[in-house]
């Protein structure tokens, strides 16, 4: 194949590149039917063993805005760890799901059920104590079904999700889904059929059906569970926090907007203590969240600009260059910044910098953080340069942009 293909493969060598995470982003969120088209992919990319079943990890905590930014630093930097405790797994694929999950794809390489089993909580113990240890807090596991198609394996994920938070049901952190069939046969405790329901009504955009869906789903899940169970009505009304953002960053909505407004919803969540406040809360949210959806949003674009605003979505707050991107999607830089300002109608700085601008304002909207802090967490190099730009593009100071919001 030669040295160009030496010089591509780097890329996904150890860690997952934006290509490659695209790539998994279209598996295991189900966009992707084509099981032949899938596996050429997969096969380019140089990867060995298709994975066949998926774990997922989380936390069992009432979150806090502190802790999701320090959350979301630390687990960058725990993919080494995880990635050492599944190194004897021949094709196994560990990478962060935006900063809510560890995600694990693994090959069952020929083990029989029983053996397959075994290993799987055999890791899953060790992630446990890993992600314990590293943030004092509890861990769920979740593990999915088997999917031998790999168009399929998104179900495994769904699957592996749905285990996770049902720490709920079960006496173990540890949760296999097979594990939950007399649950979803009476539904005792956890409404899956009607929390299935609200999901495919968000994907359609239907507002009205998707309200309808959440209040089944409000009314059955605080029918079977006491108000004073504080703990439980958290843990759900933030997991389906989770769910329906994720759910609607995948439809298109602007990712950097969504973790916003999520946040602002999980200062409201803490707030809450009375049944009636998390229905006006989950409807409010839902309500909120579908309206930023825009189904054709990115449907146009060429897979190189998508997968670098997906990139620039999420890499905003650091020193992004032109040539990283363009590396990181395999492209020329210079095709990619005429294709970008082609398809996107603006150059890539100023889209980097309208992303910058957007997450500055909305913290200085929302928050009272110093303003030097939000320039830095906002992706600017210096608080003065970053007074300069926002005044460029506003026509007033940073400062006399909090005052007029404050005084809205």
């Amino acid at each position: 194949m030669g040295a160009g293909y030496d010089n591509q493969k780097k890329y996904f060598e150890p860690s997952l590149s934006y290509a490659y995470f695209a790539l998994i982003n279209e598996i295991l969120t189900g966009h992707m039917n084509d099981d032949k088209v899938l596996l050429k992919k997969w096969k380019w990319l140089n990867l060995r063993h298709f994975p066949q079943v998926v774990m997922t990890a989380g936390f069992i905590y009432n979150q806090t805005t502190d802790f999701d930014v320090m959350k979301q630093l630390k687990m960058k930097t725990i993919l080494s760890d995880l990635r050492q405790i599944v190194k004897y797994w021949d094709g196994a694929i560990v990478m962060s799901w935006y900063y809510e999950r560890m995600v694990f794809l693994l090959p069952i390489n020929g083990l029989e059920p029983s053996d397959l089993k075994r290993d799987l909580i055999l890791i899953a113990k060790k992630i446990i104590k890993l992600l314990q240890k590293d943030f004092s807090l509890q861990a769920s596991i979740g593990i999915g079904n088997i999917y031998n198609k790999p168009s399929l394996l998104y179900r495994s994920f769904e699957e592996a999700c749905q285990a996770q938070k049902s720490y709920l049901l079960m006496d173990s952190p540890i949760i296999f889904y097979e594990d939950l069939s007399s649950y979803h046969e009476d539904e005792n405790v956890y409404p899956f059929s009607d929390e299935s329901e609200l999901l495919v009504q968000i994907k359609k955009g239907n507002i009205r059906e998707a309200l309808k869906a959440l209040d089944k789903l409000n009314k059955k899940f605080q029918s079977k569970n006491p108000e004073d169970s504080w703990e439980i009505y958290q843990a759900f009304y933030l997991e389906l926090l989770i769910m329906i953002s994720r759910t609607l960053i995948f439809q298109g909505a602007d990712s950097v907007l969504v973790s916003s407004r999520k946040i602002h919803f999980m200062e409201m969540l803490g707030k809450i203590n009375t049944r009636e406040d998390y229905v006006k809360w989950s409807c409010n949210m839902l309500t909120l969240f579908i309206g930023m959806v825009n189904k054709d949003k990115y449907g146009s674009l060429s897979e190189c600009v998508r997968n670098s605003v997906i990139y620039l979505q999420n890499n905003f707050q650091k020193p992004v260059t032109l040539k990283e991107v363009a590396d990181a999607v395999h492209v020329n830089p210079s095709y990619l910044s005429r294709t970008f300002k082609k398809e996107m109608g603006t150059s890539f700085s100023a889209y980097l910098t309208k992303l910058r601008l957007d997450n500055a304002k909305h913290y200085l909207e929302n928050s009272q953080e110093n303003i030097k802090c939000i320039a830095y967490e906002s992706g600017f190099k210096n608080p003065s340069y970053f007074h300069t730009v926002f005044k460029n593009n506003t026509g007033i100071s940073p400062t006399d942009f909090r005052n007029i919001m404050c005084d809205k």
